[in-house]
């Protein structure tokens, strides 16, 4: 806002206009004028003025036409009007309200309503510009952030021996609580996981972060997965415990060369795996980390074999919303998996789900992780 305050006056009448101009004038704010509404709607639309006090009643285009057409301009700053009327109708009140007119007063106007009001508006334009300028520097700081937050997206390794990974994290907003990570070990096995900070949002994007950070850390000292998450777990009970946070994870070690792999989960979704030979996925259960206190997560072993592909996925994937709020779904997903035939299916199940939301906003983070096998 302008110091001084800068108000559009809009009347056809020249003693009004004459005398709301001098009374203002006299409280120290700049003054432009209009005499109909046509001019009154150019001078708002080329200045943006501070306030307009707009006369309802006036030739050309009337002061709820004028008022309609800057509130329908989205490309205009926020602008209080004060509707001002010769009739008491309530009818007229109400219809300069529901217009966009955010303040109203009668002919003849008193002086002390008339500085009240103008004061009183200019308080909540003044404030609404201070919140607009407070979201612009947010969005550069949550800008910055996701830039921040990709840093943390591993480069994924060529793993060899006719052994794949592909990954992707799709946040909801500039930041996210997902997290995926690849991480080579000494023994030529990697440890992939897929994770879901609970939240959204910084606080969810910190927490993130520092889960990457604990895992790299425990994995080079862990030489088993269970006991890995086990030493994650009690460190982010520390953490975030107070404040309610938690996160489910599902953490995987996979030997290239065999096709054996370790998982253990904790309170996240199950791993889907896609195998011809009809082997049945381990059943296995464990409690998210950072609820509880020395937690034993119980490891299972299964072996990949030649064509084989495990995909691991944050709830994300089926709980994606379209533009009439149904959910993608289990059986939406397992369909477009089964109509795939080449990995990484990951990859076509993304597009899947992006073509199927349409033009909804993203609900929620989506990530997913595959791991497969080239066939024999």
């Amino acid at each position: 806002m302008r110091t001084p305050p800068l108000i559009l006056i809009v009347e056809d009448n020249p003693s009004s206009l004459e005398i709301l101009s001098a009374r203002l004038s006299a409280n120290n704010y700049d003054i432009l004028t209009a005499t109909d509404g046509q001019s009154g709607l150019q001078l708002a639309t080329e200045k943006h003025p501070d306030l307009i006090l707009l006369d309802i009643m006036m030739p050309k285009m009337d002061g709820i036409e004028v008022c309609k057409r800057i509130r329908a301009d989205t490309s205009l700053p926020f602008m209080p009007i004060i509707m001002v009327t010769a009739k008491t109708d309530s009818k007229d009140i109400i219809a300069g309200l529901e217009a966009g007119g955010d303040e109203y007063l009668t002919k003849p106007v008193d002086h002390a309503a008339l500085v009240a009001r103008v004061k009183s508006m200019l308080r909540i334009k003044a404030l609404h510009d201070t919140v607009v300028e407070q979201s612009g520097q947010l969005e550069k700081q949550l800008k910055t952030a996701a830039k921040i937050q990709s840093l943390f997206w591993p480069e994924i390794p060529q793993l060899g021996w006719g052994s794949h990974i592909w990954a992707v994290s799709v946040p909801a907003g500039y930041v996210g609580g997902d997290l995926y990570d690849v991480i080579q070990l000494p023994d030529e096995s990697v440890l992939a996981y897929v994770a879901d900070v609970a939240g959204k949002g910084v606080p969810a994007a910190l927490i993130m972060a520092a889960l990457s950070t604990r895992i790299r850390s425990e994995s080079v000292v862990a030489s088993e997965v269970g006991g890995l998450l086990e030493a994650v777990n009690n460190n982010l009970y520390s953490l975030i415990s107070d404040e309610g946070f938690f996160a489910t994870i599902l953490l995987t070690r996979y030997w290239p060369v065999s096709g054996k792999l370790e998982i253990v989960r904790a309170g996240h979704l199950p791993p889907i795996w896609i195998t011809k030979g009809g082997d049945a996925l381990p059943d296995f259960k464990g409690i998210s980390v950072g609820v509880n206190l020395d937690v034993h997560y119980e490891k299972k072993e299964m072996v990949l074999s030649p064509g084989d592909s495990i995909l691991l996925i944050s709830d994300g994937v089926i709980e994606a919303e379209n533009e009439e709020k149904d959910l993608f779904g289990y059986d939406r997903l397992m369909g477009c998996l089964d109509n795939t035939s080449a990995a990484p299916r990951g990859q076509v199940l993304l597009e899947e789900i992006h073509n199927w939301r349409g033009q909804a906003a993203v609900n929620d983070d989506v990530t997913i992780l595959e791991i497969w096998r080239d066939p024999s």
